[in-house]
């Protein structure tokens, strides 16, 4: 980025913003906490959708026997389903934390068989 003049400050708050995605925790920047809902919206979209999602992290993690890929991804599942509120703008709640939950809750059940 700096090769094409981009401000270190910019550099920064990018940087800071993709370290975000790794806890999903709530900031004090507005602007990160609406990337991080963005990245997080998938988990609200209709079920057909968020099932293709959760089947392609599965091709993702194909190295892993399925016994200890479903222990790492409950856990996952549980960080999200543990937080009072997975989208922290108003925008995102309210557009997709019912259905976000909904779909946690459902992949968490197929893990169990």
């Amino acid at each position: 980025m700096k090769e094409i003049a981009v401000s270190e400050a910019i550099i920064l708050t990018c940087t800071e913003q993709i370290l975000a995605t790794k806890s999903h925790l709530i900031s004090n920047d507005q602007d990160t906490n609406y990337f991080t809902d963005a990245d997080l919206s998938i988990l609200g979209q209709p079920w057909e959708k968020y099932a293709k999602y959760y089947t392609n992290i599965r091709l993702e993690y194909q190295i892993y026997p399925d016994v200890q890929y479903h222990s790492g991804r409950k856990k996952a599942l549980t960080h999200f389903l543990s937080m009072d509120r997975i989208f922290k703008t108003d925008y995102f709640y309210n557009r997709f934390e019912v259905r976000a939950k909904e779909n946690l809750k459902k992949e968490m059940e197929l893990l169990q068989d």
